[in-house]
């Protein structure tokens, strides 16, 4: 059975595949909720779990210089979401676009490759967020054995499971409750976290102003490992540049969205970029001589994801509890926007009969999308639970790249099929800028391969069983909606 592309006369969906009358969403959200989405989920895993991971394979020169090219990735599919977000402002964002510019399979391949990459990073940030947790108790004195026990796993081990079950199902449940909840919620942890990375970046600038000589010292070399440790980096944090597509997903909540979300984007990724360049900055640059014999950024790398926590010591005073409140803040922010996130890319994919009906249906009392909420909780608790989240974070990168090449194809395509569409905002020198983002994408989707292949083996076994599922359930479903029809 061969996709076809949809009706050009139309982009929206008054009346479903099957003749029945869609169920829309509540328009709840404004700028503020928007962007805080966006800024929520960006400085998460990035900031707080990767940086020092990324300093490791990049050096000190080579981190700065990893957010700021990844900065300049992000705004040129920003860019691209910002047009298509700003003409449909529809639950779905990049699946919806992708499947009316391109065809129905392309469409589901979009969308199934977002619910997943928002679910894996979604888990991330739950095991990070038990991980801080547990370092916390541990400065508190409540102290869990890391002895191997119970099935060869220690006991805080276990503890950070549960914790990873127990987070998941709060803001699955924050997020049934409705969007203007999930707003409030993620206004105040975003607030939070941000006043948190900006005192600690506060002490460290005055520090280095203090001893600029050894601050400068720290900076050598610049790119220990050459470009390509600079390459590593930006694939490995690209995730925490994934947030403005989550300000897409809010185009059918948000007040004015053909003003509101291209806005939201801009703001968000011109807030989270700076952010991370600051604190990146001050967190290679203190300027302490020796830390066990290595500089900052060879101390980063050495702890990896505990890395900026260990370095805020060396920062500030209590800057170890601060950066944990602040990591915990921020994790559960991220928490909140991925939940919300993916959700509702599977409730979309249910509204257009690519996932089962259900997910599709909207709860009569809260108006969101409890099928799909459920069932996103689900996924993201497997994963945090059973999988390498380390490495399957990398396959969140790799899968978002995947999506943002076939929005960029898809913004190309359609402005040769549709070319009076509304467009409240235009992408500048199109096809060349969306051209150069798919090539870059391409480019970072390939050299993934070497940071972790594991990444590479576990979307090719979520893009198998997708496309399984596509070809056997869903065709049969299809077929029978249209003999009913």
């Amino acid at each position: 059975m061969t996709s076809q592309s949809p009706n050009p006369s139309t982009l929206t969906h008054p009346v479903s595949e099957a003749g029945q009358a869609v169920q829309h969403l509540e328009r709840s959200l404004g700028l503020l909720e928007a962007t805080m989405i966006g800024v929520g989920a960006m400085i998460g895993a990035g900031i707080f779990g990767l940086t020092g991971i990324a300093a490791g394979k990049a050096g000190p020169m080579g981190l700065l210089l990893a957010f700021f090219l990844n900065g300049i990735v992000t705004s040129l599919t920003g860019l691209t979401y910002a047009e298509l977000g700003a003409a449909i402002p529809e639950a779905g964002g990049g699946y919806l676009w992708v499947r009316m510019g391109l065809t129905r399979f392309w469409g589901f391949f979009s969308g199934w490759i977002s619910w997943f990459s928002h679910s894996v990073a979604c888990s991330l940030y739950a095991v990070l967020f038990a991980t801080f947790f547990v370092e916390l108790m541990e400065i508190a004195g409540v102290h869990v054995s890391w002895e191997p026990g119970f099935l060869g796993l220690a006991p805080a081990d276990w503890l950070i499971k549960g914790l990873v079950i127990l987070v998941v199902a709060i803001f699955a449940f924050i997020n049934f409750r409705g969007a203007s909840e999930t707003g409030l919620v993620g206004n105040i942890v975003t607030f939070t976290k941000v006043a948190v990375l900006l005192i600690i970046a506060g002490f460290g600038l005055k520090a280095m102003l203090n001893a600029p000589e050894l601050a400068a010292e720290n900076f050598h070399p610049p790119l220990p490992f050459g470009w390509a440790g600079v390459f590593a980096a930006m694939g490995l944090t690209f995730v925490a540049f994934e947030g403005y597509e989550i300000i897409a997903q809010t185009g059918e909540e948000l007040h004015s969205p053909e003003r509101n979300l291209p806005r939201a984007i801009f703001l968000s990724i011109a807030i989270v970029v700076a952010i991370y360049l600051l604190v990146a900055f001050v967190a290679v640059g203190v300027p302490v001589q020796d830390i066990l014999g290595m500089k900052p950024w060879q101390y980063l790398g050495q702890y990896g994801e505990r890395g900026m926590v260990r370095i805020a010591e060396f920062i500030m005073p209590y800057g170890r509890v601060l950066m944990l409140i602040g990591g915990l803040a921020s994790t559960t922010s991220a928490l909140n926007a991925t939940v919300y996130s993916s959700s509702r890319v599977s409730f979309a994919m249910g509204r257009g009969r690519d996932l089962p009906l259900f997910f599709g249906q909207v709860h009569p009392r809260t108006k969101t999308p409890h099928w799909a909420i459920l069932f996103s909780a689900l996924l993201i608790t497997i994963m945090g639970v059973a999988l390498p989240v380390a490495d399957v974070g990398s396959g969140a990168s790799l899968t978002f790249l995947m999506l943002f090449l076939l929005t960029n194809i898809t913004l190309i395509r359609l402005r040769k099929t549709h070319p009076d569409m509304p467009r409240p905002f235009r992408v500048p020198w199109v096809p060349y800028l969306p051209a150069l983002a798919v090539i870059i994408q391409i480019f970072l989707a390939g050299h993934l391969f070497e940071v972790s292949p594991l990444a590479w083996y576990a979307t090719i076994l979520w893009i198998v069983l997708g496309v399984l599922l596509y070809k056997t359930y869903l065709q049969r479903l299809r077929e029978q909606e249209n003999q009913k029809g």
